[in-house]
Order: structure tokens, then C-alpha cells, then sequence
């Protein structure tokens, strides 16, 4: 290890810091996975207790998983990550994890940078657990750098990480949640310069079929190619999560909650919202509830269905109907879930997932504690 190295390759690009743009890709799914993971993966995400500006290019797992490539070391070696505003830690694989399936591991004897640290972590989730050991080298982030404190995963148990087509996460939510505190990725970029402005922002096409669909991740900025109009902010209720409070949530007009606590979360895919509110939205639209959400057989005709509405301070953020519904050809699927879910305060938390983010562009402002929402284009 050679911690010059590391400060070395930390600010190569500092000089020159600019919005850091990140492809985002998305593979296919069926229904039958959606119906069987989505509730699951949310639920262990945050341990339910009832189950009801430069880019960076993604991937779209049909209208699933976002995801996208970051390096980590000196020579950098490669990993599919999930961009999670939902978490706060990031890790890889390490050697010893042997999950089937992900071959890919992080070789800390091949980085010139790397520097062990020593200490274990356990990520605990709601149905499972993820352990590892804490480690600091040089991430690669398009085309950014800095040096960062990581986990290189030891044990990886269960079938959520077997299934999952990602490598790792990259946790973009807050320190106070983040095991052993670890300092998420971004706002070390920040710290050191490798990007201008501490903000990001996500634009989610709505295409399953992958990396030509312009999917991205930009670091240090917006990109308003993406997005029409100006941008409107909320402040953070909670520097936790990005949890924004919001007057109701309302389908067709008839309203499904008040006061809601409302958290943006790139990683999950679907809206989850309370079981409840849930029920009585699937009630006004019409489907057919099966375990894991609900179908329409055959899809509804285009138009058909009321807009789903988030309403903050008086105004109103829609989802229509082709933003909520996968059209798997014969069958079509629901874009909400009913799990509860509470929030550190105790609070009932309502999701809003990538169904809502391929709506409305979102910037995650770091700097001034807040998040802005402007019409995705």
C-alpha cells in the first residue's frame, strides 16, 4: 500500500472537476420475477414488519433494476453496481464471497493504492445479511476519481445477491445509517474536488431493452436534455434518507393517504407504499390482486386508467398510467406494492421508486439538504 499513490491518484482529476455523467443499464425480467421479488426486496431493504452534472451510463434489469459500472483500485478493476439512494454503503465482492453466479472479486493484492483498514461490517437487512471487511483505495466513477472508504464482502448468504444481476452497491443516502458510519462514496468525491457541485441527479428511460436507452447517472450537476421546465425543490425531512414530506398521495381523485413521509429511492423498483393504501389503489384501478401485486389480463387500453398523484406543498407530481404499468405483451403489471414500512421517526413510509423517477427527473442536493423534481422528458 502507498498512500501518496492514493492522494496522487485522488486528485488527478480535481484540477479539472465538471458534471460526470454515468451510464445506467437495465437487463430484462419476467413477470412472474417481478411478482416474486419486489415486495421481498423492499421488505428486507428496510426491515418491514408487515409484507403487503458529468453522466454515468446505466442499465435497465424490464423496467427493474438500474445499473452501472464503476472501478475500483490502481489499475481500476470493474463492477456492475446498483446506484442506491436508499443505502449508504458501498461494497464489491471480495475473494472470499463466493457468491454462484458472480465470479467477479475485488483483488486488493493487484492495487498500488489500496490500504486495508481492519476493522469488519455487517449490513443487516429485514431477511438477511451482508458481512465483509473495511477497506479505503481510488474509485473511478465515469470519468472521476477519489479515494474512498469501501467493504469488500466476505459472506453473502441467501438468494438475494444470486439473483440480483449487480456486482455490488453504491449507497448514495446518508452516513447516520451507513454501517460502522462509513462516509458513502459521493460526498468524499465532493470533498476532494473530482466533482463541481455536490448534487446528483437520475434520468430513467422507460425501455427494458438496455444500454442504447440513454439511462444515466450525473454526478456534480443536471442534464437538461433530460428534463423540461424549471426544477421544484423540498427540503429534507430527515438527513437519514431522502425522505420529503408530502401533503397526500391520490389516484383519480379520491385520496390514499395525507401527511405522507415520503422517501426517493433509486433502488427500488417498484412504488411501495403502505398495504392498506395499496389495496384501495389496486380497488380503483382494477386489477386483479395476486400474491406480489396485481395483473391486468389482457392490458388495459392506453389512457384508461387514472393518474396517480404525489402532491407536496400544493403541487402536483402525476404518474400516468404508462409510467405505472409493465406491459409484458399478453399481461400487464402494477407498478405499486403494499408493504409497510416505518421510517427512523416511526413514521408509515411511502416509496417512490423508479415508477416515479422515470416521471420526473430528479436532482439529490447534497449541498443544500434538499430534492428537486423537474418533468423527465
Amino acid at each position: 500500500m502507498n498512500v501518496p499513490n492514493l492522494l496522487v491518484a485522488a486528485l488527478a482529476t480535481a484540477a479539472s472537476a465538471a458534471p460526470v455523467t454515468v451510464p445506467l443499464f437495465k437487463p430484462h425480467r419476467s413477470v412472474n420475477r417481478s411478482l416474486e421479488a419486489d415486495r421481498w426486496l423492499v421488505a428486507r431493504k428496510y426491515n418491514a414488519t408487515t409484507v403487503g452534472a458529468a453522466p454515468v451510463p446505466m442499465d435497465n434489469f424490464q423496467n427493474d433494476q438500474y445499473f452501472g459500472t464503476v472501478s475500483v483500485g490502481t489499475p481500476p478493476q470493474s463492477f456492475k453496481v446498483l446506484f442506491d439512494t436508499g443505502s449508504s454503503n458501498f461494497w464489491v465482492p471480495g475473494p472470499k464471497a463466493n457468491v454462484p453466479g458472480h465470479p467477479n472479486a475485488f483483488d486488493s493484492a493487484a492495487s498500488s493504492t489500496y490500504e486495508a483498514d481492519g476493522r469488519e461490517f455487517l449490513v443487516a437487512y429485514g431477511s438477511g445479511y451482508l458481512e465483509g471487511t473495511v477497506a479505503r483505495d481510488v474509485m473511478t466513477w465515469g470519468d472521476a476519481s477519489a479515494t474512498v472508504v469501501f467493504g469488500e464482502s466476505t459472506n453473502e448468504p441467501g438468494p438475494t445477491w444470486v439473483r440480483n444481476k449487480f456486482d455490488g452497491i453504491v449507497g448514495l443516502a446518508f452516513e447516520g445509517i451507513a454501517a460502522l458510519h462509513m462516509k458513502p462514496p459521493f460526498p468524499m468525491f465532493v470533498e476532494q474536488g473530482a466533482v463541481e457541485k455536490g448534487s446528483f441527479a437520475f434520468y430513467m428511460t422507460n425501455q427494458p431493452d438496455g444500454t442504447t436507452q440513454g439511462s444515466e447517472l450525473v454526478l456534480g450537476g443536471t442534464n437538461p436534455e433530460h428534463y423540461t421546465g424549471d426544477f421544484s425543490y423540498f427540503p429534507l425531512a430527515d438527513t437519514m434518507l431522502w425522505q420529503i414530506r408530502g401533503d397526500e398521495v391520490s389516484v383519480g381523485g379520491a385520496t390514499l393517504g395525507e401527511g405522507v413521509t415520503a422517501v426517493v429511492d433509486s433502488g427500488t423498483s417498484m412504488n411501495t407504499f403502505p398495504a392498506a393504501a395499496v389495496d384501495k389503489l389496486h380497488d380503483v384501478l382494477g386489477c386483479k390482486k395476486v400474491p406480489g401485486g396485481c395483473l391486468w389480463t389482457p392490458c388495459p387500453p392506453p389512457g384508461s386508467l387514472p393518474d396517480v398523484v404525489l402532491t407536496i406543498n400544493g403541487q402536483d407530481f402525476a404518474m400516468t398510467q404508462k409510467d405505472y404499468v409493465t406491459d409484458f405483451v399478453s399481461t400487464c403489471l402494477s407498478g405499486f406494492v403494499g408493504v409497510d414500512m416505518h421510517s427512523p421517526q416511526g413514521d408509515l413510509m411511502w416509496i417512490f421508486g423508479d415508477v416515479f423517477m422515470r416521471a420526473w427527473y430528479t436532482e439529490f442536493d447534497y449541498d443544500n439538504a434538499r430534492i428537486g423534481f423537474a418533468k423527465a422528458k
